[in-house]
Order: C-alpha cells, then sequence, then structure tokens
C-alpha cells in the first residue's frame, strides 16, 4: 500500500511538472519595437534630445491666388512653447531620424520689406538651413510661430507677442487678448471681455497684428505664410475664411485657444446685453474700395445718398482696372464714413440684385470697365440689396449724340491717374440742346447743373450743336466735366 502511495505521489509530480512546463511555452511573447515613439514628419528640437510629439511641425496652408489657402508641398508649421536654448529641425521616417538641418537665423526687420504694412508688427527671424547646420538658437523663453519650407529651405521663427480679435465688431480693428494660461505641453489660452457683437458679424483672429508673412522671391519659387485664423469656431485654419458669429447678440468674453498638436479654437461667453439700435440714414456716407479701383484700400469712391421708392438708398460709379494696383487680388467692398467700422461684402452680380451681409467677405470684382451701384435697404439696417448695372455713365437728351430723351450714348472710362482722378470720354456729333448724364441706363442717378461742378438731380446742361470731345472726371467725390 506504501509503494503504491509513492508510486501516486510521483505520477502527480511528473503532472504537475508537465504543466508548468506547457504553461511556460504559452506565455505570450513581448515584442520590444526600437526607436522614437513619433510619427513621421519633422520636428523642432532640443538640441542634444529626441524629437517630442508637441513640438511637432505640421503641414500647413499657403495664400493661393485669390488669397485662397493653398497646400504648399513641404510646408510645415506649428505654434510651440520654447525655452531659450539651442535647437534643430529632424526629420523623422519609421521611427528613425533621417536627417538634422540647422542654421543661423537672421532679423527681418518690418521697415526693410516691401509691403511692410502686411507684415507682422514687430519682426520676425529667418534662417537658411542645411544638412547638420549650425544650432537654432532661441534667445528667450517664449510662444512661437516656427515654419519650414523645403523648397527653399527657410525657417522661419516668429514671437507671439500679440493674439487679437478682428472683424465687424472692432471696425477691423484689433481687440488684443491677454495671457491666462500656458502650458508648454498643451498650448496657450487667451482672452478679452466687454466685447460688444452681433449675430452675423464677421470675425477672424490673427497674431501679431499681422495677415501674413511675404517671402516670395525673384527665383518665384516664394511663398506667403498665414498669421491669421478663420474658418470655424471650433476648428480655426490658418487663413481660413471669414466666421460669421453665431451667438445672440450681446457682450462677450472671447477665449483663444492655441494647441501645440496644430488645434485652434475660439469660444465666446455672454456677460451682458447689446446696446439696441437705432437707425439714422445720415450716419451712413457709403463708399466703394477695393483692390483694383483708384487709390486701391487707401480711400474711398464716395457714394451718393437718395432715396428710391422710400427705401435709404445710396448711388455711385466706379471703374475697375483689368489688374490689382496693389497686388491683391480682384476684390472690393462697401463701408461707411471712410472707416471699417461698419461695412458690407459677400457677392455682387452684374445685371442682378444681390443681398450683402454686414462685415461679410470681400467681394469678387467685376470684369473691367463701369459700373453703377445701387445699395440700398428696407428694414432700417437689418438687411442690405445692391444692384449692378451698365453702362456707367452715359450722354441722354435732346442736345447728346442721341438727340433725343430715349436713348443714350455711353461714355468710355478712360481709367484713372496716379492721383486717383478717373476719366469718361465721349467724341462726336451733338445734336444741340438740353442734355443730361445718367448711371445705369435710369434716371435715380443723373448729374447736371454746372459743368464745373455737377450736381445729382442738377438742372438740364446746353450745348450748341457740333463735334465736341466730352470729359467726365470723379475724383473720389465729386464730378465734373468739359467740352472741347
Amino acid at each position: 500500500m506504501k509503494n503504491l502511495t509513492k508510486l501516486w505521489s510521483l505520477a502527480l509530480l511528473l503532472t504537475a511538472a508537465m504543466f508548468m512546463v506547457s504553461c511556460e511555452e504559452d506565455e505570450p511573447t513581448i515584442d520590444v519595437t526600437e526607436g522614437l515613439n513619433v510619427a513621421d514628419g519633422y520636428y523642432f528640437v532640443v538640441d542634444g534630445e529626441d524629437p517630442v510629439a508637441e513640438k511637432a511641425l505640421l503641414p500647413e496652408k499657403v495664400e493661393g491666388e485669390g488669397n485662397v489657402p493653398t497646400d504648399r508641398e513641404g510646408f510645415f508649421g506649428n505654434y510651440v512653447f520654447l525655452e531659450a536654448g539651442d535647437y534643430q529641425i529632424q526629420k523623422v521616417e519609421s521611427k528613425e531620424v533621417s536627417s538634422t538641418l540647422g542654421g543661423a537665423l537672421s532679423k527681418v526687420a518690418v521697415e526693410d520689406l516691401v509691403n511692410a504694412d502686411e507684415e507682422p508688427f514687430d519682426s520676425y527671424q529667418i534662417g537658411l538651413l542645411e544638412s547638420e547646420g549650425e544650432a537654432v538658437n532661441i534667445a528667450n523663453d517664449g510662444f512661437f510661430k516656427i515654419s519650414y519650407d523645403e523648397t527653399t529651405t527657410e525657417l522661419i521663427v516668429m514671437e507671439v507677442k500679440k493674439v487679437s480679435f478682428i472683424g465687424a465688431p472692432s471696425g477691423w480693428s484689433d481687440v488684443e487678448l491677454d495671457v491666462v494660461s500656458s502650458n508648454p505641453e498643451d498650448g496657450f489660452v487667451f482672452e478679452t471681455g466687454g466685447v460688444e457683437i452681433r449675430q452675423g458679424d464677421m470675425y477672424k483672429l490673427r497674431i501679431n497684428n499681422a495677415w501674413k508673412i511675404i517671402r516670395n522671391n525673384e527665383a518665384e519659387n516664394g511663398y506667403v505664410a498665414f498669421t491669421n485664423y478663420g474658418g470655424t469656431a471650433d476648428a480655426l485654419v490658418a487663413g481660413g475664411d471669414d466666421i460669421p458669429f453665431a451667438k445672440e447678440d450681446g457682450i462677450y468674453t472671447i477665449n483663444v485657444e492655441l494647441q501645440n498638436d496644430g488645434g485652434a479654437f475660439v469660444e465666446f461667453t455672454k456677460t451682458g446685453e447689446a446696446e439696441e439700435i437705432t437707425f439714422d440714414p445720415a450716419e451712413y456716407n457709403f463708399g466703394i474700395l477695393g483692390s483694383t479701383n483708384a487709390n486701391a484700400f487707401d480711400s474711398d469712391r464716395d457714394m451718393v445718398f437718395k432715396e428710391v421708392n422710400g427705401h435709404p438708398t445710396w448711388h455711385g460709379v466706379v471703374y475697375f482696372a483689368e489688374n490689382s494696383i496693389d497686388d491683391q487680388g480682384r476684390r472690393f467692398k462697401f463701408r461707411t464714413n471712410d472707416d471699417w467700422a461698419f461695412n458690407l461684402g459677400g457677392v455682387v452680380t452684374v445685371g442682378e440684385t444681390t443681398t450683402l451681409s454686414v462685415g461679410g467677405s470681400d467681394i469678387e470684382a467685376p470684369a473691367a470697365g463701369a459700373y453703377y451701384f445701387m445699395l440700398w435697404t428696407e428694414d432700417e439696417g437689418e438687411t442690405w440689396q445692391v444692384t449692378t448695372k451698365q453702362p456707367g455713365w452715359s450722354l441722354i437728351g435732346e442736345g447728346s449724340p442721341s438727340g433725343n430723351w430715349d436713348d443714350e450714348t455711353p461714355l468710355v472710362a478712360q481709367g484713372f491717374d496716379e492721383n486717383g482722378v478717373t476719366t469718361y470720354t465721349y467724341s462726336g456729333d451733338f445734336a444741340g440742346g438740353a442734355y443730361k448724364l445718367r448711371a445705369g441706363s435710369a434716371w435715380d442717378y443723373n448729374l447736371g447743373g454746372s459743368l464745373s461742378e455737377l450736381s445729382p438731380d442738377g438742372s438740364d446742361l446746353s450745348i450748341d450743336a457740333g463735334n465736341y470731345t466730352f470729359t467726365l472726371t470723379f475724383d473720389g467725390s465729386s464730378y465734373s466735366a468739359t467740352v472741347e
């Protein structure tokens, strides 16, 4: 019996041993993947350290034709917190550093640049990077805009000194935000309060009071980097479209967050009620200005107020050139009182009536030529409509070339000179007698009175029969004419 017990115990031990071996063989094998724990791409890296995700440079759009955000192969950027010290650009591929770039930075001062009014308010630094180049030195702690372009090998380093809210509520002037928190691993939060905003107001965010960084060059392979955000409030995009304010009218606190992973958004918290609006047409002295108009965006082409069908209405004839005179595309807007506090944008279509938006996007200019605009509101400024017509100015009347009050003779727009004076002409026979000038083949906007000082709805002009050159000039605010 004892021997049987021993044999049984031995069998149990052997069984246990076999089970343990089997368990060891079934134990899973853990693979340890070697290499860097970051995705492929470019990184702004502390000299001597490994790349980290929060300092990744992400694909970023640049300005394309018509100011539209456009993909550029090999262009990367981000907003990151940097401590003073030496850095490199490293490219990671398959979890390994495939290249290390460096180079000395030099300051680009605004006053030394063409189109300086479009550059950052202070300055930025630029470096031409090369493989294994010297370290990129950051002189002080701060939050920076970093961009790298493979085509030109340029590195842009711009310290973010200001973040601002800009749009219709502020007359498109900057409302600066204060830094309220910063976390080098996540991003920065900026905030300001007491801003009156109305539903539908258009707005954007921008950095250092600037829209963009212009890096065009003679080799024609340059670029324009954005320093503004648009798109949508919960997903801001560099260079994105103007954003319509979706909340109700009120006083708001604005909170902007720029994250190290490339994300950006803005939040609005209502803190009070907006002031009630009262409408007085006399406070709306409209003008038209744009990139293809005389003096571009520097000064307005004044419109004339005259009610039509009982509605407040403004009239104007404007000449649009073939090409932009400020290299900003073919765009224009309506605004009041030579200021951006109130402006209208959206879409115009020749021969049609369209609705404009307060603070709306820039309007695409029509083809080269002169156009008559009739702008009005039927609900005390709640909505705005505009009719766009051709011809601009015409001669009509018994004394005009047509010899009657039914048929008109359009003037030929000759463009504008360096002083912003637009000229319209007609050369040929005049029937002799009374005549006037009218816009858009209608009588809502017509000129008469004295040739030296033409006025809306002025008395009939008079001319003897004969062959003449009639010249009409507009200096942006008043009309005059000569007959030779």
